[in-house]
């Protein structure tokens, strides 16, 4: 091999000068120069995302959302932002929609808090302490992951602004508040004989494939069938276990350790650096964290006693109780808050005389408490620690006594305190676990199974035969329709990489076994959809499905246009049917036995005379002849429709954000070239 790089000499010097050529040059332009086309990641309104940008996107939103390795949900997310900031961007502008530094503050640590910063900074939740909590985070942040969350908030807030103000530019009018109530009180009745499809075999029924094309051809670009882009594939999974080896290696490892855990010098750092998770390594103790048997050791055996190995959860853990003592740095306290500072300790001296008396304190903070996250909770805040509370409110609570009534001054207002827990006795614990996982044997043994597999099922035919005989059988998984930007697939969860796959394969592909979770999966690819009209062979069942009901209602429609509704029963062997108090918003004839939603068949019941009879109506579930016999019974309105104005009014407003959102969408023609492969 040696000799041959010699007498390739050349061509070595040519790969490494482009290697270090390509350190110089910047990307695209390194793709490019290879008549690679694939630079932009997409469009947005006209406007082409780069590499470089969607990078720079990634990169400033990864931080500040707990991916934890998705990178899947991360593009997700970073790219419909970036399609709402673009395809809003004119609106804003045309508004004058903007959020200046003085909104931002008032919307992220203020009274007013945004939606978006309370359900996904506070966790819904909304308190004095809280917000102290975020400011100081937000403080101590660094600064371009602050100025990160700044953009985005700011963002989320304009979004929040133009979706108020399309809500309340929307309306019902009168017209609209009478027809949704005679939509739902407006009655009628008929009789009705229908010939149901699913009644009707599709052996009695002749068609040919002709039948099924002509089908395809004329309903092709009906929106029902109009398609997006997706795979659909068919896997099977290789579970990686531990077995009863791994486990009995793993116990007998820690044993070991326990050894000199008895005798180590310094409980934590033996710890944590025999850990595979450090950071719980050294920790109070709470109740409830180990099963009973070893609570009632760590709590009454003496320090220094060494517990385990033994299984929790799915880990081994060697425990030893480290130490014992009072916690003087924690506090658990209750508030109520005025945050007028002109009345509020004349108001709380008036409440501190009640609550002293009648051992009040919870009713009294839900009443008055201008502190909206604990004033709930009776004015609880639990148990904190110092520096999470403004200096006057903490020195209140660390130097008074517990159950003392104390009022303070802060900055937010004045708060009436009462310390109700300190010197919380504690005991910590040092503990060592390792997660009962496979071995690299097992998982080579599993791996090497599938690889077998795989490379003996080279086309789709195959695959399916392999696993009809695997293990005695083995069921496929169908993973239908998956869309680009899809980060599951039937029961996986995080399956990017079975995705990935999937848009990158050709039909009928089976792919190399992929570690998804804690299994290894083999897929198929089985179906290619692009979007756009579907080819034949990706509707043909659907299509030949309408075809034989095609066929049948022509049958049986034939033979529903003469004679009575009793002479018509008698010669499909149906029955004559009623149904009560049908009314426009029916979804189909309570008793016809369809569950298909039937529009042209309700709209029939209510635009026949009354002594008429239809001719056959072919509906989605059956074919019908239906009969009025009587007026429509109108309903009255008690308020002249003003509830269903407001009702209309509602829903239209809860509609309208979504509605016009999908409009800019579909108006922008975005192209997402994320997962293009080509």
């Amino acid at each position: 091999m040696i000799e041959k790089i010699r007498q390739q000499r050349g061509l070595l010097l040519v790969m490494v000068g482009v290697g270090l050529l390509s350190f110089l040059i910047p990307y695209d332009a390194v793709m490019s120069l290879f008549g690679n086309n694939n630079s932009e990641i997409g469009e947005i309104d006209g406007q082409s995302i780069s590499a470089q940008e969607w990078q720079k996107a990634l990169q400033d939103r990864e931080p500040l959302f707990q991916y934890q390795g998705n990178e899947q949900s991360l593009s997700n997310d970073t790219w419909n932002q970036l399609v709402e900031n673009i395809i809003y961007q004119d609106e804003y502008d045309a508004l004058g929609i903007e959020i200046s530094d003085e909104e931002y503050e008032e919307i992220t640590f203020g009274e007013l808090l945004s939606p978006f910063v309370k359900n996904t900074i506070y966790g819904g939740k909304d308190s004095t302490a809280l917000k102290e909590q975020v400011r100081k985070s937000f403080d101590g942040m660094d600064a371009n992951m602050a100025e990160n969350w700044k953009k985005l908030i700011k963002q989320k807030r304009q979004k929040e602004k133009y979706d108020i103000m399309l809500r309340k530019g929307v309306f019902a009018n009168s017209v609209d508040a009478k027809w949704a109530f005679k939509a739902a009180n407006d009655k009628v009745s008929v009789e009705f004989v229908v010939k149901t499809f699913a009644e009707i075999p599709d052996s009695t029924i002749t068609w040919t494939e002709s039948d099924v094309r002509a089908y395809y051809n004329k309903h092709k670009n009906d929106r029902e069938y109009r398609q997006e882009t997706s795979r659909s594939v068919k896997y099977l999974n290789f579970p990686v276990q531990a077995t009863s080896g791994d486990s009995s290696s793993l116990r007998n490892n820690l044993s070991q350790l326990a050894a000199d855990f008895r005798t180590a010098k310094s409980d934590s750092l033996f710890a944590s650096n025999n850990a595979s998770n450090p950071a719980e390594a050294y920790t109070n103790y709470t109740d409830g964290m180990l099963p009973a048997d070893v609570e009632a050791r760590i709590k009454n055996d003496s320090l220094g006693t060494v517990i385990g190995p033994f299984a929790h959860n799915g880990r081994f853990l060697v425990v030893k109780s480290s130490k014992r003592g009072v916690d003087n740095n924690s506090v658990q306290a209750r508030h109520i808050l005025i945050k007028d500072k002109a009345t509020g300790k004349s108001k709380l001296d008036s409440l501190k005389n009640v609550i002293a008396k009648d051992k009040n304190f919870e009713e009294m903070a839900r009443q008055y408490s201008e502190d909206p996250g604990s004033g709930a909770q009776g004015g609880d805040l639990g148990k904190f620690g110092r520096g999470q509370m403004v200096k006057p409110f903490e020195d209140a609570c660390f130097n008074g006594a517990v159950g003392a009534l104390q009022i303070v001054e802060s900055d937010f207002g004045w708060h009436l305190i009462e310390v109700t827990g300190k010197n919380f006795p504690y005991t910590k614990v040092a503990q060592i676990d390792r997660a009962i996982e496979p071995s690299s044997k097992t998982v080579k043994s599993a791996y090497a199974m599938a690889k077998e597999f795989s490379i003996n099922c080279s086309d789709t035919a195959s695959f399916r035969l392999a696993a009809d005989t695997l293990n005695g059988g083995t069921k496929l998984i169908d993973g239908k329709n998956i869309r680009p930007n899809s980060t599951s697939v039937a029961s996986l969860t995080d399956a990017g990489e079975l995705v990935s796959w999937a848009y990158g394969a050709e039909l009928g592909e089976v792919s190399q076994p992929m570690m998804i979770g804690k299994e290894y999966i083999i897929a198929a690819l089985t179906e290619v959809k692009e979007k756009g009209v579907p080819t034949f062979e990706n509707v043909y069942d659907a299509m030949k499905a309408e075809t034989i009901k095609e066929k049948k209602a022509e049958k049986y429609a034939a033979m529903m246009n003469e004679g009575s509704l009793a002479d018509i029963a008698t010669r499909i062997g149906a029955e004559v049917k009623k149904a009560e108090n049908v009314t426009m918003r029916s979804s189909n004839l309570p008793t016809s036995g369809v569950s298909m939603t039937e529009n042209t068949v309700i709209g029939a019941c209510f635009g026949l005379n009354t002594g008429t009879m239809s001719k056959a109506i072919t509906g989605k579930g059956g074919v019908y002849v239906i009969q009025r016999n009587a007026d429509i019974t109108v309903g009255e309105s008690v308020d002249n429709y003003q509830s269903d104005l407001d009702r209309t009014t509602a829903s239209y407003q809860q509609k309208a954000a979504n509605s016009v959102f999908n409009s800019f969408k579909e108006a922008a023609h975005i192209e997402d070239n994320r997962y293009d492969r080509r």
